[in-house]
């Protein structure tokens, strides 16, 4: 289904105020600034390059003197050679894209007859969020540096496909967005963009919308996109209304109690417009007076974009709740209207002090040092053997035997290993394979239970997998959990103490189990999370940073889908490599790619006529600062266990238990 919307734009005049802390030249006609308490929040937080916001819009003036540095940039792509560098199914994305005339251009359409409010729309909306600041031409955005994506999805008439919509948040997202700014509006759902906003927002994106103008009732009346929270059932979509100088709601804008979060300046706005010198229509770089609830939602995202600049952990979820816990109450009189407009008017300066909260200050981001070495690992048997829980060092020989669950359990039991209470020491965790419940239990080295909690319903019987990680940066590993074959897809993170801290759908909502594993992939201090669909996927490996925003994807095992994932630095430059093997019907082997998704290694853990499918665990076991690679039969393979080196070269093996089982096993190494 095709919907198609307008932008409404209105005129008025300007409202100037006296400069303050930047020397652009229109500094002073910038009131809303003031009004939102930007100079104070500049003093905490201007920006960064690394922060994305992507928004899609009608086009954008690729060449405006205020922003010709404010745009992203694709560097993985070469501009102008026809070919799809980065492979990300786009030729020449240098500056994002135009997905009306799928080209790579996402210029406005100047054709004759074209509004001059509408071919200026998307540039006027890049400068609110980032506009250059101190460079002496024009106005400053609420970032002083940013990275602006521009996606063309309106045409030039203010109308598009949402069609066209979707394919540009999939593109926002999988290209590193952070913010997304949507200032149109259109008056039907649509089933399949919704699903899309979803899954952008699972993504760990940031969603900001207008509410649209022409003083409707939302409660009444939805208005999309701000109002597909009511058919999500969560808060999605920061919905933005706007409001005037004196804090009333202005005239023209929307207001509903479910639509709404926010409000922001929405008059009288001062701005960067499309600029060509050689044609009277746009002789002008800047322009007023703008004003729509199409001004006011980059207000928001601008607000958003500071936030995740300052404080990158930051959760869709903390932002939304920073931005409303710490507004300014708007002027309505009365209870009912104010109610309408959200939690008030967006104020820059106290949303950088109340993200402190959120986001933890004066934590660790590096692993405590460990006591004892376990110089082991740990090592069970899969559906139909007994729950069994084995510690063993690195030649097989048997340190401590306990049962992870009662002995007539027989689904099987599935492991990790981590410092899930941050006293140095490594735990062992268990879940319970199919028809086992959600039990998630700690034990320490010598296989006593610490404690123990239900990651989901306690009737839920489609059996867990387990991982840990430190996935917050604060030094302790948290537990994450996934559902077998039957589930949501949902990836849920827990403390020790089984307190829910966070979930992702990395995929959507499926009921194909996902397989995670935890590892540092890039450059940085912190730790990502690694999915892969365990059944009926196609090989599709999806990174996203420890607070579920996306990081990167990639397609491995040539579509095929993925047994098991794991992780280890291979070459021995500080940044793990991503480990995926096949599952059962499929050859042995083990393919080593860097988180690019660039093949590096690829070896046989078994002999080629082998179809049961594998599990992978890796880590240094004997300290001697050189990861090994540790795999196991699954299904109805052996418990043998064999060992190889980085090189991938076999370099020992045992069996974990009776050479006779064909229960498969699973291990897990810290």
């Amino acid at each position: 289904m095709r919907h198609f919307f307008v932008v409404i734009l209105v005129a008025f005049v300007a409202f100037p105020v006296s400069a303050r802390d930047v020397t652009d030249r229109f500094r002073s006609e910038l009131w809303y600034l003031d009004q939102m308490s930007a100079p104070g929040a500049w003093e905490t937080e201007t920006g960064s390059q690394e922060t994305i916001v992507a928004v899609l819009d009608a086009g954008f003036d690729l060449d405006h003197e205020d922003l010709v540095g404010q745009y992203w940039k694709n560097e993985d792509e070469v501009a102008g050679d026809g070919t799809d560098d980065d492979t990300n199914g786009y030729d020449d994305d240098t500056i994002g894209w135009d997905f009306v005339d799928g080209d790579s251009d996402p210029s406005p359409d100047l054709d004759q007859g074209v509004s001059d409010t509408v071919a200026s729309h998307g540039t006027v909306i890049a400068g609110i969020i980032g506009a250059t600041a101190n460079n002496g031409l024009g106005i400053t955005g609420i970032n002083w540096d940013v990275s602006i994506m521009p996606l063309r999805v309106l045409n030039e008439f203010g109308a598009g496909s949402t069609t066209n919509v979707r394919r540009a948040i999939v593109y926002a997202v999988e290209n590193g967005a952070d913010v997304l700014n949507l200032s149109f509006t259109f008056s039907r759902d649509d089933e399949r963009l919704r699903e899309t906003i979803e899954w952008a927002y699972d993504q760990g994106v940031v969603m900001v919308a207008a509410v649209g103008n022409g003083n409707i009732d939302t409660d009444v009346t939805p208005i999309y996109p701000a109002c597909f929270d009511l058919e999500i059932g969560k808060n999605v979509v920061i919905g933005v209304a706007a409001t005037d100088q004196y804090d009333y709601k202005a005239d023209f804008s929307n207001f509903g109690t479910t639509c709404t979060d926010l409000t922001a300046p929405g008059v009288d706005i001062f701005a960067s417009v499309y600029h060509n010198a050689n044609d009277l229509a746009f002789i002008t770089a800047y322009a007023s007076p703008w004003e729509g609830t199409s001004l006011a939602a980059p207000m928001v995202s601008g607000a958003a974009a500071l936030l995740r600049s300052a404080y990158p952990s930051l959760t869709p979820d903390q932002v939304r709740n920073v931005l409303k816990l710490s507004v300014d109450p708007v002027a309505e009189t009365s209870l009912e209207a104010r109610l309408r407009l959200g939690a008030g008017r967006v104020n820059l300066l106290r949303a950088l002090e109340y993200a402190t909260v959120f986001a933890g200050t004066g934590r660790s981001t590096v692993r405590n040092t460990f006591q004892n070495n376990p110089e082991s690992f740990v090592v069970a048997q899969g559906k139909g053997a007994e729950p069994i829980v084995r510690r063993v060092n690195g030649q097989g020989e048997i340190l401590v035997e306990f049962l992870a669950y009662s002995a007539a359990f027989r689904g099987g039991v599935r492991l990790a290993m981590g410092d899930v209470d941050g006293d140095g020491e490594v735990e062992i965790v268990t879940g319970a394979g199919p028809s086992g419940g959600s039990q998630v239990r700690i034990f320490d080295l010598d296989g006593n239970v610490e404690r123990q909690f239900f990651a989901l319903d306690e009737g839920d019987r489609n059996g867990i997998f387990v991982a840990t990680g430190d996935v917050n940066g604060d030094g302790v590993d948290e537990i994450l959990v996934t559902t077998d074959q039957g589930g949501t897809g949902q990836v849920r993170i827990f403390n020790q103490y089984g307190h829910l801290k966070g979930a992702i759908f990395p995929f959507g909502r499926t009921t194909s189990p996902v397989r995670v594993t935890v590892a540092n992939v890039d450059a940085d201090t912190q730790e990502e999370i690694i999915s892969t669909l365990g059944w009926d996927g196609d090989g599709k490996i999806i990174i996203h940073d420890g607070t579920g925003r996306y990081v990167n994807s990639f397609t491995a095992l040539g579509g095929v889908t993925a047994q098991s994932i794991g992780h280890a630095d291979i070459d021995g430059d500080g940044i793990e490599e991503v480990i995926v093997v096949a599952g059962s019907g499929h050859v042995p082997k083990v393919h080593v790619y860097n988180q690019k998704g660039v093949l590096l290694k690829s070896f046989f853990a078994f002999p080629f006529e082998f179809r049961e499918g594998v599990e992978i665990v890796a880590g240094d076991i004997d300290r001697n600062g050189s990861f090994e690679i540790y795999v196991t039969a699954s299904g109805a393979g052996g418990p043998q266990v064999r060992i190889f080196n980085t090189q991938t070269e076999l370099i020992g093996g045992f069996f974990a238990f009776d050479s006779v089982h064909r229960y498969g096993a699973v291990a897990a190494i810290y």
